[in-house]
C-alpha cells in the first residue's frame, strides 16, 4: 500500500465494523496474491462494508487502494473488487447521514473518474460490474459517459448495465436517449422500465416481448441469476408503488410459455393478491412445473384467513402472512425510487426454492421496504376453486399437495378430512408448526385444523393420537390450541 509513515499507526487510527482497521493493509496485499485473493476480498468486504448501514473511517482511506487493485490486470478478482467499491458507494448513499464518515465524499469524488475509465476495460467482467458503483454516483456527471460507451460496448450484459445505471441517475436530459433505446430489442425491457424513474409509466403490452429473449440478463449485477424469474422480480422491484402496472404485468406473465417466467409472476403476485388475480393463480394448479403448482396452491392458501375462532380460544398463529423483504416474492414498493443494489434483486434467490439459497450476499442498507400487507381476502374467495384444490391435494408432488390441502381445509371442505387424518397418523405431517411469516408460506397446522371445526368429530381421534405420540413440543402446543378452539367438540 502507498501509505507514508508508519502504516500500522495510520490504520490503527481508522476503524471498520470490527474495530481498528490494522488488518486492512495485509488483506489488500493478499488480494494481489491469486491464491489468497478470493478470501481476502471477501474479508475486506465483510469488515469495511459489513452490512451497509455505515461508512466507517477505513472506507475512504481504503477506496483509492481498491481502485488500484481494480485497475491492475494482474489482480485475479477485479470484478469482486469493483463490486466492493459499489457496496461502499451504495452504503454511503443509503446509510443515515451521521453514519457516513466525513472523508467519504471527497474520496468518492476522486474515485468516480477512475471508475469511468473502467467502462472501457478489456475485461468484460469488470465492464459488467462497474456500472454498479457508477449507478450510485448521483450528482456526478456520469450518464453522458454511460451513453457514449453504449454504442461501442459489444457485450449485452454490459449494455444492460449502462442502461440501468443511466436510468438510475434519473437525469431528465437522458429521457430522449432512453426513449430511443425502446427500438432496440436487446435492451428494450431495461429502457422501458428505467424510464419509470423519469416518470414514464411503461405500457405493459410493450414490456411483454422483452421476456421472450432474456439472454445476458443473468450476467448483470442487478439480476445475476440464470432463472428468468429473477428478471420478472427485478421488473417488479423497479415498478415499486405502481401496483396497477405490476398487477397487469403479473396477470399476463402467469400464462407465459416459459415456466421460469411463470414462477417469477407467481412470486411477484404474492404482494398483489386480489380477487382478480386468484383465478389466474388457480389456473396454475395443474402447471407442468411442480414448483409452480406448489407456489400457486400456497398463494391461494396464504391469501386467506379462516373464520375467527371462539373468543376464548388461544391464538392460532398468524391470520395471514406478511411480507418478508428478503424473499423472492417481497419486492420493495416504497413510494420513491431509492439507490439500487445487486442485493435488492430477487436474482439472488432461486425461483425453484421457497427460501433463499445459501451464499446470498448481505442485504443492502436500503433493504427493500415491505409494503403494507395485502388485506386478507375472505375465505369464501377460495370457494370457486374448491374442486381444483381437491384435485391438487392429490398431487404426486407432495409439497404441492400439502399446499392445496391447506387451502382446501381453510374452506372447511369435507374432502380435506381423510388426507388430514392420513397426515396426522403418518410420519410426514406436511404442515408446519413453525411458520415463516411470508406471503408464500403455508398457514400453520393449528390454523388449518381450526378451520375444520365442523369436522372436528371426524378428526379428533387422529388429533388425540398425534398428541399422544409426537415428541415435538411446538406440534403439541399447536394441537393443544386446536383442541381449545374446538371447545365442546374436543
Amino acid at each position: 500500500m502507498r501509505d507514508t509513515g508508519n502504516v500500522a499507526e495510520v490504520w490503527d487510527r481508522l476503524e471498520h465494523a470490527y474495530g481498528p482497521a490494522t488488518d486492512v493493509p495485509g488483506l489488500v496485499a493478499q488480494v494481489r496474491d491469486p491464491v489468497t485473493a478470493p478470501a481476502a476480498i471477501g474479508e475486506l468486504n465483510a469488515n469495511v462494508y459489513h452490512n451497509g448501514d455505515a461508512v466507517y473511517s477505513a472506507a475512504p482511506a481504503l477506496l483509492p487502494h481498491l481502485l488500484d487493485l481494480a485497475e491492475d490486470p494482474a489482480v485475479t478478482v477485479r470484478p469482486a473488487v469493483v463490486d466492493t467499491i459499489g457496496d461502499l458507494a451504495h452504503a454511503a448513499a443509503t446509510a443515515e447521514p451521521h453514519a457516513v464518515h466525513e472523508d467519504w465524499p471527497r474520496a468518492w469524488a476522486a474515485a468516480v473518474p477512475r471508475l469511468l475509465r473502467l467502462l472501457m476495460d478489456p475485461d468484460v467482467e469488470v465492464r459488467r460490474v462497474v456500472t454498479f458503483p457508477l449507478a450510485q454516483a448521483l450528482g456526478h456527471d456520469v450518464w453522458p459517459h454511460l451513453r457514449d460507451r453504449f454504442a461501442a460496448e459489444p457485450d449485452r450484459a454490459a449494455r444492460l448495465g449502462l442502461v440501468v445505471a443511466t436510468a438510475h441517475h434519473a437525469d431528465p436530459a437522458a429521457r430522449d436517449w432512453l426513449t430511443g433505446l425502446l427500438a432496440d430489442r436487446t435492451v428494450h425491457l431495461a429502457a422501458a422500465v428505467g424510464l419509470r424513474r423519469l416518470g414514464v409509466t411503461p405500457d405493459v403490452r410493450s414490456l411483454l416481448p422483452g421476456f421472450a429473449d432474456l439472454a445476458g440478463w443473468a450476467d448483470t449485477w442487478f439480476v445475476g441469476n440464470q432463472s428468468a424469474a429473477a428478471v420478472v422480480w427485478w421488473v417488479n422491484r423497479e415498478l415499486r408503488d405502481d401496483r396497477t402496472t405490476r398487477r397487469t404485468l403479473v396477470a399476463e406473465l402467469l400464462d407465459h410459455p416459459d415456466p421460469d417466467v411463470r414462477a417469477g409472476a407467481l412470486w411477484a403476485s404474492a404482494q398483489l393478491l386480489d380477487q382478480t388475480l386468484l383465478p389466474l393463480i388457480a389456473d396454475r394448479l395443474p402447471d407442468d412445473e411442480p414448483e409452480n403448482r406448489r407456489l400457486a396452491a400456497t398463494l391461494l392458501a396464504s391469501a386467506h384467513t379462516s373464520s375467527p375462532p371462539p373468543a376464548n380460544a388461544p391464538a392460532a398463529g398468524p391470520a395471514s402472512p406478511s411480507t418478508d423483504p428478503a424473499s423472492p416474492a417481497a419486492g420493495p414498493v416504497s413510494p420513491s425510487v431509492g439507490p439500487l443494489s445487486p442485493a435488492d434483486s430477487p436474482a439472488l434467490l432461486s425461483a425453484a426454492s421457497p427460501t433463499p439459497p445459501a451464499g446470498s450476499p448481505p442485504p443492502p442498507a436500503d433493504r427493500p421496504v415491505p409494503p403494507a400487507a395485502n388485506p386478507p381476502l375472505p375465505v369464501d374467495g377460495l370457494a370457486p376453486f374448491a374442486d381444483d384444490l381437491a384435485l391438487a391435494a392429490r398431487d404426486v408432488y407432495l409439497p404441492a399437495a400439502d399446499a392445496a390441502l391447506a387451502a382446501l381445509a381453510l374452506l372447511g371442505d369435507a374432502r380435506a378430512v381423510e388426507p388430514l387424518r392420513q397426515r396426522l397418523g403418518g410420519a410426514r405431517l406436511g404442515l408446519t408448526t413453525r411458520p415463516k411469516v411470508r406471503p408464500w408460506s403455508l398457514p400453520p397446522l393449528d390454523q388449518v385444523l381450526i378451520a375444520m371445526r365442523h369436522h372436528a368429530d371426524a378428526l379428533l381421534p387422529a388429533v388425540h393420537a398425534r398428541l399422544d405420540t409426537t415428541p415435538d413440543h411446538a406440534e403439541r402446543a399447536a394441537l393443544g390450541r386446536v383442541l381449545a378452539s374446538w371447545g365442546g367438540r374436543a
